[in-house]
C-alpha cells in the first residue's frame, strides 16, 4: 500500500474518531482489504448502554464500559480479516493488539502517539509492539507532521452538493 492510501485511510480514521462521545479520547479505526474498506469503528459504549456525562467523566467506569475503535471495527466487519490492514488514530493497546493478531491482520498503521499519550501508555504500547514482532505483523507509524497530504489526492470540490453538505455539517 502506498503512503497515498495510508494517508487517505488515516484521514478517514481521524474523521470517524470525531463520532466518539468520549470527551478525552476519541479514536477511529478503518479496516481495509487492499484499497477497499471492510469496516469502520470508533470508541464508545455498547449499543443501548447510556453514555451519560457522569459515566463519561468517571475514568474507571468509562474504561470498563468502552468498546475500543478497533474492537468495534472488527465486530462490524462480519467477515474474515486475514491479510487486512487496520488504520487507527492511536497505537492499539495490548487488548486490541491481541485481538487483531488473532484475526490474522497483516498490517497495523497508526499515527505516532504524542509525548503526553506516551507518558501514560508507553509500557502498554511496548507490550503491543512485542506481540506484533512475535506474530510477524507489520506496523507503520506516521508522525503527524510527516503525513503527506499533498500526494494523497484529497480534494473538496469548490462547489456542488458535496461542498454544500460539508459546509453545513462542519460549519465552513
Amino acid at each position: 500500500m502506498s503512503s497515498k492510501w495510508d494517508t487517505r485511510f488515516l484521514g478517514l480514521a481521524a474523521h470517524i474518531s470525531g463520532w466518539s462521545k468520549d470527551p478525552s479520547s476519541q479514536v477511529g479505526a478503518v479496516i481495509t482489504d487492499g484499497n477497499r474498506i471492510v469496516s469502520l469503528g470508533y470508541n464508545g459504549f455498547a449499543a443501548g448502554v447510556e453514555d451519560r456525562p457522569e459515566r463519561l467523566s468517571d475514568r474507571n467506569c468509562k474504561l470498563n464500559l468502552t468498546i475500543h475503535a478497533e474492537e468495534n471495527a472488527m465486530i462490524f466487519a462480519k467477515r474474515d480479516l486475514t491479510g487486512c490492514t487496520v488504520y487507527v488514530t492511536h497505537p492499539p493497546c495490548p487488548r486490541c493488539a491481541s485481538k487483531l493478531i488473532q484475526e490474522e491482520v497483516a498490517r497495523i498503521v497508526h499515527i505516532a502517539p504524542s509525548d503526553d499519550f506516551l507518558s501514560r501508555w508507553a509500557d502498554d504500547l511496548e507490550l503491543s509492539r512485542e506481540m506484533y514482532r512475535e506474530a510477524d505483523i507489520e506496523v507503520t507509524s506516521y508522525a503527524i507532521e510527516r503525513i503527506d497530504i499533498e500526494n494523497a489526492g484529497i480534494t473538496i470540490a469548490p462547489g456542488g452538493f458535496f461542498r454544500t453538505v460539508l459546509s453545513r455539517l462542519l460549519g465552513l
